[in-house]
């Protein structure tokens, strides 16, 4: 039985570690990492999954949540289990194992750091859950998607962001020291049975990373899993196995060295980008000045006029990420990717196909019309810029008592 258990604990240890450097993250100044993943794996995950289980593939990137991501953890979950198969069989494997593993799990340790740490404090700088678009707060509630509402829900609330970043990134930074490192390990995962949760309960597609985030922090847990039941179940005190960098890199000037490098690289990571673009509410940062709701007044048309033309148009939006939306009379949405020349007051709209729409355009500022006109599609449309920002969900209300509710 022990050896069972040995074997599932190396084997995981090592799928995790291969994980840290085959999965695709976000990283700033890494991205070797998703190319090194593609060119490895895409093509031969792609035939594999297609060809075993008959499973067509939409779209062949390892992207999250997608079908080549599920075959990326099969194919490194194999490779693992080969691999602590095969280095059982070596002299070498057997000596230094223990040194190895210590090696995988302060890796492991500052790998799951890195990622809290972006994460945390993407939430309290606004990134990870932002304002609502206005084509979101436009839409009728029950149209929603269960992810867009909660993604929604939460970035309406900043106080609630900064909090949720902190529980992130105040255990992520007790990784660093080992005084504090078991007990980071254990709110952290805490945090992360949340966090699945919440990717389960609302369809988010992160779910399968945060159950790897999850797998890395329990495996980090497991060492002084028992020690940590007695203490809190027992009520026996015990002294938990430290995992310390001094095992492995006598030389303190060395150690602290790399360290320092580590935690360096990890900040630049997770802090650079909002102190180099000095932007630390991403709500309130620089947009496109045309971003907003519109209400269509009136369309018109004329003799040229396209008979595929669906003229019911209820309302336009544009998106800060550069997004050209109609709304129709039946709460339906059409969106284009959306290229603006200021200079000529022009719109290119492009469709998933590439197809281009060329509208011209005058935003008056004094009375906040927008006037849109196309002599190729032969109409005309009168919009009015919308008070968006005054809707009562974007309203920083806060209540003590139910008496101050009108």
């Amino acid at each position: 039985m022990k050896r069972i258990e040995n074997f599932i604990y190396q084997t995981l240890i090592l799928f995790s570690f291969l994980g840290i450097v085959f999965i695709p993250f976000s990283f700033q100044y890494f991205s070797i990492q998703s190319v090194t993943t593609k060119l490895l794996f895409q093509n031969l995950i792609a035939n594999t999954v297609t060809k075993i289980g008959n499973i067509t593939i939409s779209n062949p990137e390892i992207t999250s949540d997608s079908t080549t991501l599920y075959g990326l953890f099969f194919v490194l979950l194999f490779l693992s289990s080969i691999f602590t198969i095969v280095f059982s069989l070596f002299n070498f494997w057997k000596i230094y194992k223990n040194q190895i593993n210590k090696v995988f799990q302060i890796v492991l340790v500052y790998y799951l750091a890195c990622v809290m740490l972006k994460y945390g404090f993407d939430k309290i700088f606004k990134v990870q859950f932002y304002l609502p678009e206005p084509n979101t707060l436009y839409t009728p509630l029950g149209m929603l998607d269960k992810d867009i509402l909660f993604w929604s829900t939460m970035g309406t609330s900043f106080f609630y962001n900064v909090f949720m970043g902190l529980i992130e990134i105040i255990p992520a930074l007790m990784l660093f020291y080992n005084k504090t490192r078991t007990l980071g390990l254990c709110i952290l995962f805490g945090v992360l049975i949340n966090v699945v949760f919440v990717n389960f309960g609302f369809d988010i597609s992160v779910k399968l990373y945060s159950l790897f985030l999850i797998l890395i922090c329990f495996l980090l847990l497991v060492p002084n899993l028992k020690k940590i039941i007695q203490f809190f179940i027992s009520n026996k005190p015990t002294a938990l196995s430290k995992l310390k960098g001094s095992d492995l890199i006598t030389s303190k000037p060395i150690r602290i060295t790399i360290k320092t490098f580590i935690i360096f690289f990890i900040f630049m990571e997770s802090l650079f980008p909002y102190i180099r673009n000095q932007n630390f509410n991403n709500d309130n940062s620089i947009q496109n000045p045309l971003r907003g709701a519109y209400e269509v007044v009136k369309v018109e048309k004329n003799d040229t006029t396209k008979n595929s033309v669906n003229l019911k148009i209820k309302r336009i939006f544009i998106h800060r990420d550069n997004y050209f939306i109609f709304q129709y009379a039946d709460d339906t949405m059409e969106d284009y990717y959306l290229e603006i020349n200021e200079t000529r007051n022009q719109f290119t709209l492009i469709n998933y196909n590439g197809e281009k729409i060329i509208l011209n355009y005058k935003f008056a500022k004094n009375s906040k019309t927008l006037t849109i006109y196309s002599p190729e599609l032969g109409i005309n449309i009168y919009s009015k810029l919308l008070p968006w920002k005054k809707l009562p969900l974007l309203q920083p209300l806060f209540h003590w008592t139910v008496d101050e509710i009108h």
